[in-house]
């Protein structure tokens, strides 16, 4: 899409305003800060750079990101008024995710802070939006008041994305031809990645001043922005040839959480049936229907989850400190500094209510907090994707685009449901063989993950999908429930390992998987891998991340990428047959 002269124009005068404002605030604050504050040039410059920029621009998310949908549009000709609505819309969804990820903090984190004070293993929730959230209160506010470095995962989401767009401008090289935009799991992925690199990369950097030196955020955004850019586009491109087969020839990939675990679910399905036995030809049960519901499947894992630890709460704590006197909700008086967390939380939810109904309550409410991120995350998503689609699409025509797993659901729902439920039970048995594990006397090397909802219908139920697609009925039933099996005692020791690592980097000892995970495929089994591997020391997370990295390069050389004219050099070692183009 060309541009007219008159879009032209409006574009370089754009340009133009917005460097002339630029230049009025460069100048008006060296102006004061110098004659009027008496401050040396550099002082004024520092100010200028840290106060003016990073203080009231850079480091808040809202605005940060609202600029880009702002730019994005208006490099897209869109108009100044659909640029500026689109920019409202960016902030205000950042604003309403940060609403609900409070809430959801508010509530989680206490009872999870209690269940560590019972063994030194704690639980952890593997949910994207838990494990976003964590990630994100990591950022903030691991480095003292006043200095919050979230949006150090905005530059990395920024950097990952040129990555992928020269990734794809250069496929003739790199055999890529998918660029990511689904913004929503790009974000989490970025502010976890952020979170983890910096625990595992710079937990022996000393701060200054309180504050993250500026070599090791260049460096951690940098390293960052590499390794996302490289697994968004060799790890989407995986999925484009087998995604092709299951949508009859849809032309799109997927850009999720589990890319890698599709492409190991696909290879692995016929080793366990027959391609032509799917589950498409078989009826769904009527009683399994029920869980294709969202809100309800989320409801119930959490309040039995949330159950499940109060139970243990208060038997190890003693009714009498856990409880009201009268069971009307937690113990607000209690010696416990946990307990009394809780009832602070907790007690709201169903001011006055039996402790049963106060435990329902804050259920309901985790899940109205986590449909407020869901819904904020959607708000500023369609504006980041609109943007960032078009923008990539006047850089590299006829690029594949990588969308939500959601969108190959549709093509058999019923192989879905059973990756769902029978990856949900490899899972759960993995959990009580973690519980097991947690409980040997001394075990500071696992914890126990749990799985919600999101993990098991869009990790298990989409590995169902791919592995019906050459193994059938049977395929779709044990291949998620072996995969989804190894996921959860990989994560559960990875996490532990990670919860261990303290440094002057960390002075609060925070940890960034505190209240949750992402918790999917690729992050639970492979890049489980790499966080056991780095938790020995900066050098060891440095080579694990260098062979990750050489790793993605030479799937890319593997695969087929469905736009090939000949083979890459590496299937022409291997004698890989791809279709050519």
């Amino acid at each position: 899409m060309s541009l007219t002269k008159s879009k032209k124009t409006k574009l370089v005068i754009g340009i133009l305003i917005f460097a002339i404002i630029n230049l009025l605030i460069i100048g008006i604050t060296l102006i004061v800060r110098t004659i009027h504050f008496q401050q040396s040039y550099q002082d004024a410059s520092v100010f200028l750079l840290k106060t003016v920029y990073l203080d009231n621009f850079l480091r808040q998310n809202p605005l940060l990101l609202a600029t880009l949908t702002l730019v994005g549009y208006l490099a897209l000709s869109r108009g100044l008024r659909d640029a500026i609505l689109g920019a409202i819309k960016t902030a205000i969804g950042v604003f309403l995710l940060t609403i609900g990820a409070g809430s959801l903090i508010e509530l989680a984190k206490p009872v999870f802070q209690a269940i560590s004070g019972i063994k030194s293993g704690g639980i952890v929730p593997l949910d994207p939006y838990f494990g976003w959230t964590s990630a994100s209160n990591f950022l903030q506010k691991s480095f003292g008041a006043g200095n919050n470095f979230l949006t150090l995962a905005s530059f990395v989401f920024l950097v990952g994305f040129v990555i992928n767009l020269i990734m794809v401008a250069a496929k003739k090289y790199t055999n890529v031809n998918s660029i990511m935009i689904t913004a929503h799991v790009m974000l989490q992925q970025a502010s976890v990645l952020t979170a983890l690199f910096y625990v595992i990369l710079f937990w022996q950097t000393p701060l200054v001043n309180g504050e993250i030196a500026l070599s090791a955020q260049i460096g951690l955004v940098a390293i960052s922005g590499l390794f996302l850019g490289l697994y968004w586009s060799v790890g989407s491109t995986a999925t484009l040839k087998i995604t092709n087969e299951i949508s009859q020839n849809g032309n799109f990939s997927v850009g999720h959480q589990q890319m890698l675990s599709l492409l190991l679910a696909y290879k692995l399905g016929r080793f366990f049936g027959q391609k032509n036995n799917k589950v498409e030809n078989r009826k769904l049960p009527a009683y399994l229907k029920i869980f294709e519901d969202n809100i309800f499947t989320q409801s119930l894992i959490i309040f039995i989850l949330f159950t499940i630890l109060f139970i243990i709460i208060i038997t190890y704590y003693g009714p009498s400190q856990s409880l009201d006197a009268n069971f009307a909700g937690f113990n607000a008086n209690s010696e416990v500094a946990h307990i009394k967390a809780i009832a602070q939380a907790w007690n709201k939810t169903f001011l006055g209510a039996n402790f049963v109904f106060v435990i329902l309550g804050g259920a309901l409410k985790i899940v109205a907090a986590l449909l407020a991120i869901i819904t904020g995350v959607r708000m500023f998503v369609t504006e980041l994707q609109q943007s960032f689609h078009g923008i990539s699409e006047k850089i590299i025509p006829g690029a594949v685009v990588a969308v939500d797993i959601a969108a190959v659901y549709g093509f058999s729902i019923n192989a879905v449901t059973y990756g769902f439920v029978s990856g949900a039970l490899g899972q759960f048995l993995a959990v009580l063989l973690s519980i097991g594990l947690a409980a040997i006397p001394g075990n500071n090397y696992s914890l126990v993950a749990v799985p919600l909802f999101i993990t098991l219908f869009f990790n298990s139920g989409a590995q169902g999908l791919y592995a019906n697609a050459t193994g059938g009925q049977k395929a779709a039933i044990f291949v998620p429930m072996l995969i989804g099996f190894f996921e959860i005692i990989v994560i559960s020791f990875a996490l532990k390992l990670v919860e261990n690592i303290h440094g002057v980097g960390i002075p609060l000892h925070q940890s960034p998987v505190a209240t949750g995970f992402l918790g999917m495929g690729d992050w639970n089994l492979f890049f489980g891998l790499v966080l056991i591997i780095s938790q020995f020391h900066p050098s060891a997370a440095w080579v694990a991340i260098t062979f990750a990295i050489l790793a993605l390069i030479i799937l890319a050389q593997i695969i087929d990428s469905t736009t090939q004219n000949k083979p890459t050099w590496l299937q022409k070692v291997l004698k890989i047959k791809v279709k050519i183009i």
